[in-house]
């Protein structure tokens, strides 16, 4: 006879899986909560307590820590430990599931230090090292997307030693994470970085074709999935495609409704908003059109027919949408080298940043702030009535590596510079691709301006105003030369470099 162990947290398809369990003759244990949840259910549980002689101490905190418990979880298949067992009054489980007391899930709900302290789980990681350890004849579950996976063992599919390895490996894994959410809640702001991450797929490759990639995650503390988000499937993602998918992500996101945004080398190249999607992927191709060839884009509302079919125009290796009409997708299927990526707006959350600089690791909070209008400063300068195209504009430039300066009119970018090492090179390149359309547009400089170049580049193109952090020791000049040129000039207060 099969035996089975459970003791979970998370009773989600925990009936459906007892059940199962039931249909195959296995014999289950379970502790109180467990127990008393498929017993409400209809299946058929034997008490822990049956087995320990002793029920739940200390408030809680000892059930399953018992020779009983971990000898029939750790005995292996030879005549000396079934003796062990026999002597003991126990026998030896097949199959342990278990789910741990939810610690992430408190730190979220901010739970006081007493609180958090409780839910750390003893008596459950026990069990499973127990289990994993002896993977070579237990099966252990920590996860319930893993129950089919547990059934197909016990029906003797596939090569069952290697799942119970794999499961074990899931296994030790999950405790690596667990334990260091532990130390990290214990040690404070100087917490170690722990990072145990599943491995997720290989990539196609790596920045350059010689160089392999894999992928996994996902982090802990969010961030978008853009993975398991894949809608319509083409050639196998590469490390670049899925760096430029999250740029392009995370601009559209920071853009009004609807945008679109569209991203080459981990810099948007074209971007547009407008009374439509449509419209506004127009304004985001006519931004720089040889430049989005071989883009990945981003719109920040449903992909309709009209959209799909201008995003057709031109070669696309990604397109990330909240969401898509079954219209849009067919026409999109045509285009055999594109995926389609659907990443629901709820589902848009900043990560971190994890950046290697030699032997060290570095890590850096996201940036979401976002300034309004409303709180720059005019510092020379009527200003403009309308001032839509200058938030744009400096939306957009947060996401452009620096020296990011960027160039819109009626709702589209029409000249995007960055990656320079001089901000006047990024003014020069980002005018020069605007050309006459500069002429009453608006600039916007991710970091201060030192020095009066960029304004007089600006003025001779024809630019009506420009945004800037301001907090340079060469801001009055600034000022000065601006009021000279006859430019509007806004102070933000914050910077936003992406270098």
């Amino acid at each position: 006879m099969k035996r089975a162990l459970i003791s979970c947290y998370d009773k989600a398809h925990l009936t459906d899986f007892g059940r199962a369990l039931e249909r195959r003759d296995v014999e289950i244990y379970a502790s109180g909560g467990t127990a008393d949840h498929l017993r409400k259910s209809g299946v058929g549980v034997h008490l822990l307590e049956d087995l320990t002689g002793i029920g739940s101490l200390l408030g809680g905190r000892l059930k399953t820590l018992h020779p009983a418990v971990h000898a029939g979880l750790l005995a292996r298949d030879t005549e000396e430990d079934a003796a062990t067992l026999e002597a003991l009054g126990t026998f030896p489980f097949d199959l342990l599931v278990v789910s741990l007391y939810p610690f992430e899930e408190g730190l979220r709900k901010g739970l006081d230090d007493e609180a958090q302290i409780e839910l750390i789980d003893v008596g459950g990681p026990s069990m499973i090292r127990g289990a994993a350890k002896n993977a070579r004849r237990v099966t252990v579950v920590v996860d319930p997307a893993d129950y089919p996976r547990a059934l197909a063992i016990l029906d003797g599919e596939g090569d069952s030693a290697a799942e119970r390895r794999r499961l074990a490996a899931k296994a030790f894994a999950a405790l690596s994470a667990y334990d260091g959410a532990i130390a990290t809640y214990l040690e404070g702001e100087e917490a170690a970085l722990r990072l145990s991450l599943p491995f997720q797929r290989r990539l196609r490759y790596g920045e350059n074709p010689h160089q392999a990639a894999r992928a996994y995650g996902p982090l802990p503390g969010g961030g978008s999935e853009i993975l398991p988000a894949l809608l319509m499937e083409g050639k196998e993602l590469s490390m670049n495609n899925l760096t430029d998918a999250h740029a392009a992500l995370w601009a559209v996101h920071d853009l009004p409704r609807p945008s679109a945004v569209i991203v080459k080398h981990g810099t948007p190249c074209g971007a547009g908003s407008g009374r439509s999607l449509s419209e506004a992927y127009e304004k985001a191709l006519a931004t720089d059109r040889p430049a989005a060839f071989g883009g990945i884009a981003a719109v920040n509302a449903t992909l309709d027919r009209d959209t799909a079919r201008v995003a057709a125009e031109v070669f696309l290796e990604v397109l990330i949408a909240p969401g898509a009409t079954p219209e849009a997708v067919q026409i999109l299927e045509a285009k055999r080298s594109l995926r389609l990526i659907v990443v629901p707006e709820p589902h848009v959350t900043p990560a971190r940043r994890i950046l290697s600089a030699g032997g060290s690791l570095l890590v850096d909070e996201p940036d979401l702030t976002l300034e309004s209008p409303v709180t720059w400063r005019l510092v020379v300068g009527g200003g403009l009535g309308d001032p839509q195209d200058l938030a744009f504009a400096w939306a957009l430039a947060k996401h452009v590596k620096s020296n990011a300066v960027v160039v819109v009119k009626d709702g589209g970018a029409i000249g995007i510079g960055g990656g320079q090492v001089s901000r006047v090179a990024s003014a020069r390149s980002a005018l020069h691709t605007a050309g006459r359309r500069a002429a009453g547009a608006v600039l916007a400089s991710d970091g201060f301006i030192p020095f009066p170049d960029v304004m007089e580049e600006a003025a001779r193109a024809g630019i009506a105003a420009v945004v800037e952090p301001g907090g340079s020791k060469g801001d009055p000049h600034v000022i000065q030369r601006a009021g000279e040129l006859g430019l509007s000039l806004y102070f933000t207060g914050v910077r936003h470099f992406r270098h």
